[in-house]
């Protein structure tokens, strides 16, 4: 079994998820009074009583900053196992119908009954798993000076230790978000147009609105709308006999309670903001049983929703990055995403192992700690998954050969970082895309 290490990993998406670093493609002190940095070189001139400047102002109240948050999973999270490691996943094909001649013996062929026929099958092994730890050391006798008694003490260790969940918590969460992101990547880089729903350029298609611009959407009641229904639509679509839906080329059905939907916040509250507070009957247009995410990979220093609407990815399955030589995997750069529809099938966190190991070193008596979390992550693009964003741009797909409309008709195609240019030579190997409204 194979382990990925991603210390360092977490550390960087860590920076991302709070706020301190921009968002950039993945392959993810305390404050006294005034606001004096306490360190061990900080001085006590002004730490005096004011009688007669000799003895040292004693600490009166201790309090601790400490943040709690529990462990929120993704609707992705599943079920873990001790022994084994290898994940199977097996699919079964049923072999196609033939003619019945129980009514027309006239064209009754006898065929050979002992003649095997057996039905088709498929499966995926997964078997990698994701591990990261943090390390701390706690002292035994160290600390004593600075508190006035055993409670204080063990409330700062206690503080020390609830930190350190509070952490991995953060990278846990991280790690899901990061498996539901490599999934929507995915289904972006198989171009699968079923699955795949700008939702801007449907309403423009088929409503003719000629006003409205993508920027706008979000605020538009008619628009919000025209979501609710197709979102809807594609809901009840899922639930019949279908290979529209993903990449495979199995029939798939994902009936209602296997359909797990998720929607960006921005989404959610536009509905509740715009729509509904308008709305008499909420009942008959109000989207539910889907859960709400704040971003997607994250928000960036600014928490805007250009960023939070973004993925700036390598999927996964470009594998990893090559040891020597040019990088050339296909990064997955997309903005603009409001939600996703998928069968609980297709993205998975399991087999979530939380462990914690400790020694004591005696000769200078504190004791280490080490914190452990390992789990398994895993997308399958052969299952149902549609994918529900806004863009001004729509794609149109690969040619053969240059379109006849090439010279009158502007064909964009997508740089390294999303953004759109306007295509000056046509090369049958690259993408190609219009504006939804000129």
């Amino acid at each position: 079994m194979q382990y990925k290490q991603i210390g360092a990993v977490v550390n960087e998406i860590f920076s991302e998820i709070i706020g301190e670093s921009e968002l950039v493609n993945e392959d993810l002190s305390n404050i006294v009074e005034v606001g004096k940095v306490i360190t061990s070189s900080t001085t006590f001139d002004e730490n005096y009583e004011n009688y007669t400047r000799k003895i040292i102002d004693k600490v009166g109240k201790t309090i601790f900053h400490e943040d709690s948050n529990s462990k929120e999973h993704l609707p992705i999270y599943k079920d873990s196992w001790e022994y084994g490691s290898i994940l199977e996943k097996i699919r079964v094909e049923a072999p196609d119908a033939e003619e019945d001649y129980t009514f027309d013996l006239e064209n009754y062929t006898p065929d050979d009954i002992f003649t095997f026929e057996g039905a088709e099958a498929s499966e995926k092994f997964y078997n990698n798993s994701t591990t990261f730890k943090i390390k701390v050391s706690l002292p035994k006798r160290q600390l004593r000076s600075a508190f006035t008694s055993p409670s204080l003490m063990s409330r700062f260790i206690s503080a020390i230790e609830n930190r350190i969940r509070f952490k991995m918590n953060v990278y846990q969460s991280s790690l899901e978000y990061r498996t539901e992101c490599n999934l929507i990547a995915e289904k972006f880089k198989s171009g699968n147009d079923s699955s795949l729903v700008n939702l801007f350029a449907c309403y423009v298609d088929e409503t003719g609105d000629t006003t409205l611009t993508a920027d706008k959407a979000l605020k538009d009641a008619n628009f919000l709308r025209f979501c609710n229904m197709k979102i809807g639509m594609l809901r009840d679509f899922i639930k019949k006999e279908s290979m529209l839906y993903g990449d495979g080329g199995y029939t798939n059905v994902t009936n209602e309670s296997q359909q797990v939907m998720i929607m960006l916040t921005d989404f959610d509250k536009a509905l509740n903001t715009y729509l509904y507070s308008d709305t008499r009957h909420t009942d008959y247009v109000k989207l539910s049983g889907y859960s709400v995410v704040p971003h997607w990979q994250a928000g960036g220093t600014k928490n805007a929703y250009i960023d939070r609407s973004t993925i700036n990815v390598i999927p996964a399955s470009e594998g990893r990055k090559p040891k020597s030589g040019e990088d050339t995997r296909r990064k997955i750069v997309q903005s603009g995403i409001l939600g996703v529809l998928q069968d609980e099938r297709s993205c998975a966190v399991t087999c979530e192992h939380d462990e914690v190991e400790s020694i004591k070193i005696p000769d200078a008596r504190f004791v280490n700690y080490w914190y452990f979390r390992d789990a398994n992550y895993l997308t399958d693009t052969d299952e149902n998954v549609i994918v529900f964003y806004i863009d001004n741009y729509r794609p149109v797909g690969r040619f053969a050969e240059e379109p006849a409309d090439w010279d009158t008709v502007d064909y964009y195609e997508r740089n390294a970082n999303g953004g759109y240019s306007i295509a000056t030579e046509f090369d049958e190997n690259t993408s190609y895309y219009t504006k939804v409204r000129a």
